[in-house]
């Protein structure tokens, strides 16, 4: 598909959109990605800022960074935007994409120190919150395996689950830790 904005088309509705989508000379699965777009495009601004970072690393040659780096991996691009597919907009709330100079995509978070490597077939992460640390290298990438990760490092999207309640010796007001499994 081709990667085209796909806003740059007047709409005044989303049927207007889709009915202007189905006049496209697309198949049905780009059909069907191209709304998908839309509407992240019109209603959530994190993956719409996701979509146009990859777009643009699409575009990026080798030597980009006038050192050596190379061209970003078809692959690599391709595993980003099938966990951009399935993934909600507060998922990309505190991530940075940048690319590598060896063809990979990182992601760095905003708030603290995480950090994940996206390659053609695995992916490699880092995260420290406090005395904790976890980290992984060469993880197989499924889409689904890289969001989990994603969502356990940062700390704005772990779940109640991952967090624990420590009530202070004094019988005091508990503080809420963080913990990353």
């Amino acid at each position: 598909m081709a990667s085209e904005p796909v806003a740059a088309y007047s709409t005044t509705s989303y049927m207007d959109a889709m009915a202007m989508i189905h006049t496209m000379h697309l198949s049905r699965e780009d059909k069907e990605r191209v709304g998908r777009r839309l509407v992240v495009e019109t209603t959530q601004a994190n993956l719409s800022k996701a979509f146009d970072t990859l777009d643009h690393l699409y575009q990026l040659k080798d030597n980009w960074d006038g050192y050596g780096a190379k061209k970003i991996s078809n692959y690599v691009l391709r595993n980003l935007r099938d966990v951009l597919l399935i993934s909600d907009n507060d998922d990309w709330e505190n991530w940075m994409i940048s690319p590598a100079p060896d063809g990979t995509i990182g992601l760095q978070s905003k708030l603290h120190t995480s950090s994940i490597s996206v390659g053609d077939r695995e992916f490699s992460y880092y995260s420290a919150a406090g005395d904790i640390e976890d980290w992984a290298d060469n993880v197989t990438f499924t889409p689904y395996s890289f969001l989990e990760v994603m969502r356990k490092t940062n700390p704005m999207q772990a779940s109640s689950q991952d967090t624990t309640i420590r009530i202070s010796k004094e019988g005091r007001k508990p503080s809420r830790i963080r913990t990353i499994v």
